[in-house]
């Protein structure tokens, strides 16, 4: 069965049985005499194990005192999977093991726990070989003790037979903390003792006091006669003797979370050796995985690596293999299946992997992001797609998912290249930068149109003055025809008022017939109430008549109101006594005008001509009174315009404001290592806009000639601008261009003969790249210093103090410490200081690894093992194809045998490196 993800298992390490009758509540429902049935013991194991799944346990350990509970434990293993199924859950893990009191001081209580498929017997047997026989472990209702020390039963349980000892309730009165019980001495040589693994408390470790903490986590600040080598686990267990809440112990009274990939006596061993995996708390530390993740890729059909399913952790995950084994193309196939065409970027390596697919080759990955959503993606004949659910839009939905591929020449790239470097602090300024950066596009957009629009108004004017002497000529022709302009003027307004009266009677006709086309719809559209049998009353009959007889007096009320408001109007217009003399004056206007132009000898053609012009000043003042409207707001536009350029200058000195701020967040986040006088052991420097290189390459895009005199200067002229911008306190060197361009003294007198050339090719041949220039922004230059632990400097990446390792360790910092979305890379050891690795790359992964998924490849056994990863999926090339070696957890022995053989050459190797260390 493929590893379906290492998580937390809700455990209970200690829990006694209705099997021990002396001990268990008489009167709980569960309790059996001594002389119970067979049946009465199937029942109480079914509401013992019912319980257990009532309060979410997952695994739980028997330990009954000295054993006692043998048969009751069996019964508890026949109905285990029955109970489940009929509640429809998993069937409970069940480590069996005991409870003993051995006879130092006045006695000490431990737990010995063993594997679910330890035989029962040979763990009664145990009991019976360290001296407590069957008839003899419990003498007069009591349990009995056996002669032993701690030393020899460890050597027994843990040694011999595989199996784990955990100090019980250490500080009550069988507690081997107890003062009043034991000797301080016994106590610190038991509990320094390194074979003791875990111990219970009565709280989570946060509420204990602090004296008990610093014992516990092995702080500098504990007494160095007690502090451990290794820290003690810490675990909270039941202790139950009965079913619900009472006054002992009881189950789900106290429990303890494990993470394991599945749950075995060696899962629990991990974890008390490494007691990240071990949490004391209520709610279940799975609910608490907070970020996107990979679920799983499956691989089927392609040329090299064997068809497989890779389940990967939340957390860190490890693919490890021998050279040629397809560690890099797990990985290639990611970013594959998770990056749309439009933003692959093409690489010899992913060349090499696309090599290896063919028309049949299916790649899927199934994604989660941190609302529990899921999707999956596919690659198939080189198309990316999503098959989970139809989208309008694929690339938006892949650039949300976020994941970072990154190769080890990728990290090169990123310590080497400026460009590189300022990818990877946008990327950490996060959402913030992007709506900033976001923000900038859209200034730049505004600005371009503003330029458009300011080169708009110019060619506005000029028509606009264009027009305007156009029209003066016309005036001037017209002038001459004053006398006719007169009675012209006349006959318009005339006209005018004719019009207006045609139209106040076509209104009259037409609200007329609207009205009483409204009134006939109104009447003949109304629907009587039918006749109403369930009544002797005649209201309704009379009701009906009434409304018709209504509805006809609105009518006739409406078509005469029609006809006053007509006959109001024409007593108003047409029919007024002075309408004949105003009809009269209305012609008469027309008729002088005709006279005015026979007096002034104008003949037809003439007459036509002054039409002509007439229509054609009309025509001038429309054209006239448009591009007015349109340079109307030609003030605000401008205004506008360099408003925008003022913000976008703004907006430029915003962001690099924000990536500071967010870098000194990473730096100080506490995941960065530090150096002795606690501050992070590497320093960003972000420079304003002071990247020359990115500068050069900006204004090298100049379309002058280098022919020239001004072209063959162009880079001697550039140098100068950005040591003059270096120096000066401006928002950008285009600022400062501009002053040289109207203002000739501002210029340095080295360049200062080309002020003209360069103000023509500006304002007049190239005012488009003036423009561009205007809206483009200089990267900002980053600077990385890394320190020693001591807190002396090693160097920089601008003054080249730094190896190549230095580099990629201070980039390979800051790609691990910020964000929350999946990180895979490949062997990020590479080139890395080898202390580096154990000292500052294991601890700041096992940091990490909590808020985001990480997947690498590697060959240093560190990372994986140190690391704590919670997937190591190891790969072997056989018969030249990739082939599943071994994946889960370092608790399962194939696995640990498989990073012996694949990362450290073999055990037999390591021990002896380990021997020549330890000379």
């Amino acid at each position: 069965m493929s590893y379906q993800g290492m998580r937390w298992y809700k455990c209970d390490f200690q829990m006694q049985t209705p099997g021990d009758h002396y001990n268990w509540c008489p009167d709980d429902p569960a309790y059996l005499k001594f002389n119970a049935t067979p049946e009465e013991i199937s029942h109480s194991a079914d509401i013992y194990l019912s319980r257990c799944h009532e309060v979410g346990l997952e695994v739980i350990c028997v330990t009954d005192h000295n054993f006692i509970g043998k048969n009751y434990l069996e019964m508890l293993q026949q109905k285990n999977e029955s109970v489940a199924r009929g509640l429809g859950k998993k069937p409970l893990i069940i480590l069996p093991g005991f409870e003993i009191e051995v006879s130092q001081g006045l006695g000490i209580h431990l737990l010995c726990i063993f594997n679910y498929d330890k035989p029962l017997q040979d763990i009664d047997d145990l009991v019976t070989q360290i001296g407590l026989p069957r008839k003899a472990r419990v003498h007069h209702g009591s349990i009995v003790p056996v002669e032993t020390t701690f030393g020899k039963l460890a050597r027994i349980v843990q040694e011999e037979h595989h199996g784990i000892i955990i100090a019980a309730h250490p500080t009550s009165e069988s507690g081997f903390l107890n003062d009043r019980f034991i000797t301080d001495n016994f106590q610190r040589e038991m509990f320094t003792n390194p074979t003791l693994l875990a111990m219970e408390v009565p709280r989570p470790l946060d509420i204990l006091s602090a004296n008990w903490r610093r014992l516990i986590t092995a702080a500098p600040e504990c007494h160095p006669d007690w502090r451990r080598e290794r820290r003690i686990a810490a675990v909270m267990s039941s202790d139950a003797y009965r079913l619900t809440e009472g006054d002992k112990g009881y189950i789900g009274k106290r429990t303890t979370w494990v993470k394991m990939s599945s749950p075995s006596i060696d899962s629990v061993v991990q974890a008390f050796l490494d007691c990240d995996r071990i949490k004391l708390q209520d709610n279940s530390p799975n609910e608490e995985v907070m970020h996107d993740r990979i679920i799983s890729l499956t691989i089927d059909n392609c040329a090299f690596l064997n068809n497989q399913t890779v389940h990967f952790s939340p957390n860190l995950n490890c693919i490890i293999g021998g050279r040629g084994a397809g560690k890099s193309s797990i990985l290639e196939y990611i970013k594959l299946c998770s990056t749309d065409k439009a933003d692959i970027k093409a690489t010899e390596q992913l060349s090499r992997i696309k090599n290896t697919l063919s028309s049949a080759s299916k790649i899927q990955l199934v994604w989660q992001n941190k609302h529990g959503l899921v999707d999956t993606f596919e690659y198939r004949n080189e198309t990316p797609q999503v098959i989970s659910r139809e989208v309008a839009e694929p690339l938006a939905v892949f650039r949300n998912l976020n994941i970072s591929v990154i190769s080890q020449r990728e990290i090169s790239n990123i310590a080497q290249e400026q460009s590189c470097l300022t990818d990877l602090i946008d990327s950490l300024a996060g959402p913030q930068l992007k709506r900033k950066k976001e923000e900038e596009t859209e200034l730049i957009s505004e600005i371009t149109r503003g330029f458009q629009n300011e080169m708009r108004i110019e060619r506005i004017k000029i028509e606009r003055n264009l027009l305007l002497q156009e029209r003066d000529e016309l005036k001037r022709q017209w002038d001459a025809f004053e006398a006719v302009k007169v009675e012209n003027d006349k006959k318009v307004k005339a006209a005018q008022a004719a019009r207006y009266i045609t139209e106040v009677q076509e209104e009259v006709i037409k609200i007329t017939e609207q009205l009483n086309g409204i009134v006939e719809v109104f009447e003949t559209e109304y629907v009587e109430l039918t006749k109403q049998d369930w009544t002797e009353t005649s209201y309704f009959d009379q009701l009906n008549i009434d409304i018709r007889g209504a509805k006809s007096d609105l009518k006739n009320q409406i078509k005469q109101a029609l006809k006053n408001y007509e006959l109001a109007i024409n007593k108003s217009t047409i029919e007024h006594d002075d309408w004949n003399e105003i009809k009269t004056s209305i012609n008469k206007t027309e008729s002088d005008f005709l006279d005015a132009c026979k007096e002034q000898g104008l003949k037809p053609d003439e007459m036509d001509r002054l039409f002509d012009i007439e229509s054609k000043i009309r025509e001038k003042d429309i054209l006239l009174d448009g591009k007015e409207d349109l340079l109307k707001d030609s003030f605000q536009e401008i205004e506008t315009l360099y408003r925008n350029i003022e913000y976008l200058r703004n907006n430029w000195a915003y962001q690099t404001e924000l990536k500071k701020t967010k870098i000194n967040e990473v730096l100080y986040s506490g995941d960065i290592p530090s150096i002795e006088s606690g501050h992070p052991f590497i320093e960003v420097e972000i420079l304003y806009m002071k990247d020359k290189d990115h500068f050069v390459q900006l204004w090298d895009e100049s379309p002058v000639r280098r022919s020239v005199r001004l072209g063959r200067n162009w880079e001697a002229i550039g140098e100068h601008l950005f040591y003059q911008f270096v120096e000066q306190n401006v928002s950008d060197p285009w600022t400062i261009l501009n002053l040289w361009v109207n203002q000739e003294e501002l210029m340095p007198e080295e360049i200062r003969l080309h002020q003209a050339d360069l103000t023509k090719f500006f304002k007049e041949d190239q005012r488009v790249f003036w423009q561009k220039l205007q809206s483009s922004r200089v990267n900002d230059l980053i600077d990385i210093t890394l320190y020693r632990s001591d807190g002396s400097r090693a160097g920089s990446l601008t003054d080249n103090g730094l190896s190549d390792g230095q580099k990629n360790t201070a980039i390979l910092a800051l790609l691990f410490a910020d964000g929350t979305n999946p990180i895979v890379i490949d062997q990020p050891e590479d080139e890395l200081d080898s202390d580096f690795i154990y000292n500052e790359l294991v601890p700041l992964l096992r940091k990490v690894k909590h808020k985001r998924q990480i997947i690498l490849t590697t060959h240093n056994a560190n990372i994986p093992v140190n690391g704590d990863s919670e997937l190591v999926y190891a790969l072997s090339a056989v018969m030249g194809r990739g082939t599943v070696r071994a994946e889960g957890g370092l608790e399962k022995p194939v696995l640990r045998n498989t990073v012996l053989q694949v990362m450290e050459g073999s055990a037999e190797a390591f021990r002896r490196r380990r021997e020549k260390y330890s000379f």
